[in-house]
């Protein structure tokens, strides 16, 4: 396995070569980040920033400290942080002509993307950035958090919804395919573009007003790796809070965190097939494709041992999860898992990505699956170690595809730490 010291090496170069410095003349701030890619993704991404500033936290916390500075400083009035900041936006035109993405302005997106913001704040401010800098950006923080809950979750059953696919952060998974209407035999990047489309065209007859977003009633997810995410933010939103010796806004956090947990395991968990599942439509009837955000409530600390021993037999079952560099994005035994190379330029629908085992290796330890969590580890380890930071990789080969450069593959470097 690689040693640390050597894996720090390659991490700090790759941040070095993917750092992304200037003023934007747009809005007069200053930009410091890591982009994810600086021949595919030159901008700056809500969750890959949080996990960069999280990779940074361990060897540079003054650029950790950049990183999210920058993320926050066009926070919305509304307390949407948007999901990308196109800093740099003017040198990139003809790239953005291939996005298909809903603009707030120009400049950013009006999307949201999985809540990682609380975690990388607090692990940032734990590893030595101290509580001036929580201070500094947990108003930010808590108007995002609070504007999930407003606005996401009209409902208030503790679940937040995304309202069209890219929200969620996996952009091609199959388990979105059937609702979205698209067929087992078209599952090409111009039919999944197709039906991005036809979900977010119809948002701009009611100028992508939210509430009216949702009664429209085109894609509406309670997705279960969102809300996972959603969930461990709020816990570390209450750890900030305790930073700052603010019991209420703690207190509030904590209750909010709870709230989510106890609808992911009375509302999505499937005992017959031991597996969490999405909730689609105002109906929220299940969409029940196995894929890796299946397994991630492993991470809930209330998730009740016979829920979590049922996870771990599908991450020990080779039919399944166990592939030979784990864990797949999707269950090896679906119909609709394609392991190798996609079309064009598809993602999630098989191939193993580093920040799920981050966040999955994480959970199995929360609930005494050392060796198992090991194992994520180890293979996570070998797969950068073989094919470099790639953006996802085959789970039987290893071998690397998409972005080269891939910034959030890093975790790695959190992932050694930890183990």
């Amino acid at each position: 396995m690689m040693e640390r010291d050597e894996l720090e090496r390659r991490v700090k170069h790759l941040y070095v070569r993917n750092r992304q410095q200037g003023k934007a003349s747009w809005c007069e701030h200053e930009y410091d980040f890591v982009c994810p890619s600086t021949g595919t993704y030159p901008f700056q991404w809500l969750w890959d920033s949080c996990f960069h500033a999280i990779v940074l936290s361990s060897f540079d916390i003054e650029r950790a400290k950049s990183e999210l500075r920058s993320l926050l400083a066009n926070a919305q009035p509304d307390g949407l942080v948007p999901h990308v900041t196109f800093w740099q936006r003017d040198r990139y035109e003809e790239m953005l002509s291939t996005y298909a993405i809903a603009y707030r302005t120009p400049y950013l997106s009006d999307c949201m993307q999985p809540p990682v913001l609380g975690e990388a704040l607090a692990t940032v401010v734990r590893r030595g950035a101290g509580a001036a800098f929580a201070r500094e950006l947990m108003p930010a923080a808590r108007r995002f958090y609070d504007y999930l809950d407003r606005v996401r979750d009209p409902d208030q059953d503790g679940l937040v919804a995304v309202l069209q696919p890219d929200e969620s952060g996996l952009d091609h998974t199959p388990k979105y395919d059937a609702y979205l209407g698209v067929r087992a035999d078209c599952v090409t990047i111009a039919e999944l573009t197709a039906a991005w489309h036809r979900v977010a065209d119809p948002y701009g007859a009611v100028e992508r007003d939210p509430e009216k977003m949702f009664a429209l009633d085109r894609f509406i997810v309670e997705d279960v790796m969102v809300n996972t995410i959603y969930a461990e933010g709020q816990r570390a939103m209450a750890e900030l809070y305790t930073t700052l010796d603010d019991s209420a806004g703690a207190a509030e956090m904590l209750r909010r965190a709870e709230r989510t947990e106890r609808a992911l395991i009375d509302k999505c968990f499937d005992p017959e097939r031991g597996l969490f599942f999405d909730l689609a439509g105002q109906a929220e009837t299940p969409l029940r494709t196995s894929t890796m955000t299946s397994l991630f409530p492993l991470l809930l600390p209330s998730l009740p041992s016979s829920m979590a021993d049922a996870l771990a037999r599908h991450l020990e079952d080779p039919r399944e999860y166990a592939a030979e560099y784990p864990v797949p994005t999707v269950a090896l035994s679906e119909p609709l898992c394609e392991p190798g190379s996609m079309q064009g330029s598809l993602v999630f629908r098989g191939p193993t990505w580093i920040h799920t085992n981050w966040y999955i290796a994480r959970g199995l330890r929360r609930h005494g699956r050392g060796a198992l969590a090991d194992r994520i580890v180890q293979s996570s380890i070998a797969l950068t170690a073989k094919s470099g930071f790639r953006e996802y990789y085959h789970p039987q080969t290893a071998e690397g595809y998409g972005a080269q450069g891939f910034s959030w593959s890093a975790l790695v470097l959190d992932m050694l730490a930890a183990d």
